[in-house]
């Protein structure tokens, strides 16, 4: 037999697996298994149903998740924002505040400085006052008097009264 007959036999010869096993279990007494079939294909209608299904529900599912992440990072960036605008505002609080602080510091010195140049007013005033009733008083008749009285006769009785007329 050449080579070729022998290819010709194999492709001639059948196998089935399945028949050969249950002929095989017959002839040692067992009961044949009940004939399991491998699924059937699926109609060609159906998977394109089922192909459809699969495409829109992942393109939806996709959609969904898409749209959360979105949301996810939208509620992120306000609350970034919102954080920032609440350090805004405190920082702009706290420089109020010290502005605030500063102005009435400023306000505080200027009243106690204009108080003070009205005592010295008040004071240069007084001063003044006592300065011209003691002209007044030096350039009063009875001062003169006594002055004079003291000058040429000098005693305990002229230094007073020279004293009461003068201001001493």
């Amino acid at each position: 037999m050449d080579k070729r007959d022998i290819d010709e036999q194999l492709k001639s010869l059948s196998f089935d697996m399945d028949e050969e096993i249950d002929d095989r279990n017959e002839r040692r007494g067992r009961k044949a298994a009940p004939l399991r079939h491998a699924h059937t294909p699926m109609d060609p209608s159906h998977a394109i149903i089922l192909a459809a299904i699969i495409i829109v529900g992942g393109l939806w599912g996709g959609k969904l998740l898409y749209d959360y992440i979105q949301e996810q990072r939208i509620k992120a960036a306000f609350n970034e924002a919102a954080a920032y605008l609440q350090q805004t505002m405190q920082q702009a609080e706290q420089d109020s505040r010290r502005a605030q602080a500063e102005i009435q510091q400023r306000m505080a010195a200027e009243d106690e400085a204009r108080e003070q140049r009205r005592a010295e007013q008040l004071a240069q005033v007084q001063a003044e006052q006592a300065r011209v009733e003691q002209e007044k008083r030096f350039k009063s008749s009875q001062c003169q008097f006594w002055w004079q009285q003291h000058s040429q006769n000098p005693s305990e009785r002229t230094a007073q009264k020279k004293s009461e007329a003068c201001g001493d």
